[in-house]
């Protein structure tokens, strides 16, 4: 029987606009082309839905417009929102793109960020499901302590031993440098596996005090895994490598011709969440999220995850 996957992270909205150049200071321009678009979370429940597994959402949402876009797309691809509501409205990021394809950000915070710190109080998670746990969550003191809650009752839960404790996958953030030190050491205490890239490696290892990584993929992952457990470090057109007691494991990732990067990772997550909750080994796990994380660069888009079918058609190994 397939477990669930239980995203806790955060779902917010892209406005994206397509410009020549930006304007000089006081001035103003017409975009090209516009959008509103659900980002964040979003593209990570996405690629589980693509997999087929059950997925739903546990993070905050708020009552406003935007709130009620992220409800129906959460609705649309057939993800249940069993997390808490707030007052506010959820909080947005303009991407701007020029006619070089440089891209500006700006970003405002809203209900994402404001979890309730009983908000995953009614959350019931173990056996086969997955609990896919995004950096960003601890980068927001309101949302860094609901999780601090909900990883101390998972894990007296473990500690008793009553039932299977089902996985915990945490997918690490460039902000992992200054996230909450409490909230990154009640993950540590799940035994989770962590998900980075190269430069989350770099970013997380100074943070545990690992001093400077090296060039070289399977040390970096073996350093980390000697202080971490189980990680995986993904290296984009390299693959990856999982650690985990003591072993090294490479996967190869298929070779494409890539048109946009952005969204990758979420992908790779997605899909490496969503296989774990179907009961596949991590060998395959990986292999398949490699080959979506790859494949969704063949396409422009954030959401791009191609469908299940196209990823085990593509992760056929020779």
């Amino acid at each position: 029987m397939s477990g669930r996957v239980i995203h806790t992270g955060q779902v917010v909205i892209d406005l994206p606009l397509r410009i020549t150049a930006l304007p000089e200071p006081g001035g103003e321009v017409f975009a090209d082309e516009s959008a509103i678009e659900l980002g964040g979370g979003y593209n990570v429940l996405v690629a589980a839905r693509r997999m087929a597994a059950p997925t739903v959402f546990a993070g905050t949402l708020g009552n406003g417009p935007f709130s009620q876009i992220a409800a129906s797309g959460l609705a649309a691809i057939g993800v249940e929102h069993v997390g808490a509501r707030v007052d506010s409205d959820l909080g947005y990021c303009v991407v701007i793109t020029d006619a070089q394809a440089e891209r500006t950000f700006i970003s405002t915070t809203g209900a994402e960020t404001r979890d309730p710190v009983d908000a995953f109080d009614g959350l019931d998670f173990g056996g086969d499901d997955v609990l896919y746990v995004s950096g960003y969550s601890l980068a927001q003191p309101a949302n860094a302590a609901a999780l601090v809650r909900l990883a101390g009752r998972i894990a007296r839960a473990q500690s008793t031993g009553a039932d299977r404790p089902g996985t915990v996958v945490v997918d690490v953030c460039p902000m992992i440098g200054s996230a909450d030190s409490d909230g990154l050491e009640a993950l540590r205490a799940l035994h989770p596996i962590w998900s980075m890239n190269d430069r989350e490696a770099r970013i997380l290892a100074a943070r545990l005090g690992l001093g400077a990584l090296g060039g070289d993929h399977a040390d970096a992952a073996r350093a980390l895994s000697a202080s971490l457990g189980s990680v995986v470090l993904r290296a984009g057109a390299r693959g990856s490598w999982y650690a985990a007691d003591g072993g090294l494991v490479r996967t190869p990732s298929i070779p494409v011709h890539p048109v946009d990067t952005n969204g990758a990772g979420d992908a790779h997550s997605g899909v490496l969440a969503a296989a774990l909750a179907g009961g596949v080994d991590i060998a395959r796990a990986l292999r398949w999220a490699n080959v979506a994380g790859a494949l969704s660069t063949t396409r422009p888009g954030p959401a791009t995850c191609p469908t299940r079918e196209e990823i085990l058609d593509c992760a056929v190994v020779p």
